[in-house]
């Protein structure tokens, strides 16, 4: 195995591949219990998060992909929670 940087950076690979899945896995949610018609903007600021999440998975910032990621989770999640859907 590689030294314990190659290690962490591959474990932060890891969990941010993850944490996108499980974001657009939410924004599916959102869709499917049309969510997406009351709080469009909220959606469209997810969809935003997602992209960047993406782009920076693709470029190794997986730091900041993970972040991007997780931001958008709780922007969906905490509407989720108010409606009663979580």
């Amino acid at each position: 195995m590689g030294n314990e940087h190659e290690y962490d950076l591959e474990k932060m690979k890891e969990r941010t591949k993850k944490d996108i899945d499980k974001l657009v896995g939410i924004i599916a949610e959102f869709r499917k219990l049309k969510l997406d018609q009351k709080y469009p903007a909220a959606l469209k600021w997810a969809e935003n998060y997602l992209f960047d999440s993406e782009h920076f998975y693709k470029e190794k910032k997986y730091f900041t992909a993970f972040g991007a990621a997780n931001y958008a989770y709780g922007i969906i999640e905490g509407l989720l929670i108010t409606e009663g859907k979580k």
